[in-house]
């Protein structure tokens, strides 16, 4: 743990281009892991400071092709609209269960199975028609999450030199 603090002050000290505290010099002579550490983080300093700036054609063109990718987009529909098309399915579904098992006439005199008879048809459906009508907004937005990583992704790719 000392070692991680050492070469954090280490670093710290030659990002602000400060000379290294006294202390801190010692430690690094003390300790050969701690020298290794700051000759090989002072060649990168020098080595990142003499590399040339990127040619500005490079810079544009990564640019436009970062434009094209948004002119390309789709416009995104908002989610909350999916879903409420879907509670309001699901909604109604379940009222239209209601009203055909309690308001379904029967003869006068005679008690009619009917009602149960109903419930029972639609239950064997609903484990088929349920599942699709439930998970289609959710996967819907799954994919465009996916399509939002994807495209984030080539941003930062084409981002990078």
């Amino acid at each position: 743990m000392k070692s991680w603090l050492a070469k954090f002050r280490i670093s710290a000290a030659m990002d602000a281009g400060k000379p290294l505290p006294e202390s801190l010099r010692q430690k690094i002579a003390a300790d050969p892991e701690l020298e290794r550490f700051a000759r090989r983080t002072e060649a990168l300093g020098r080595g990142l400071r003499s590399v040339p700036p990127a040619e500005p054609g490079l810079h544009d063109c990564i640019m436009r092709s970062v434009r094209d990718a948004a002119r390309r987009e789709q416009p995104r529909r908002a989610p909350a609209p999916s879903w409420l098309a879907a509670s309001a399915a699901v909604a109604a579904l379940t009222i239209a269960c209601f009203w055909a098992t309690f308001h379904r006439p029967t003869p006068p005199g005679r008690e009619s199975l009917d009602g149960a008879v109903l419930v029972l048809e639609i239950s064997e459906q609903m484990p088929n028609t349920m599942p699709k009508m439930v998970m289609a907004p959710l996967s819907d937005e799954w994919a465009r999450v996916d399509h939002d990583v994807q495209d984030t992704t080539q941003v930062l790719l084409a981002s990078f030199p």
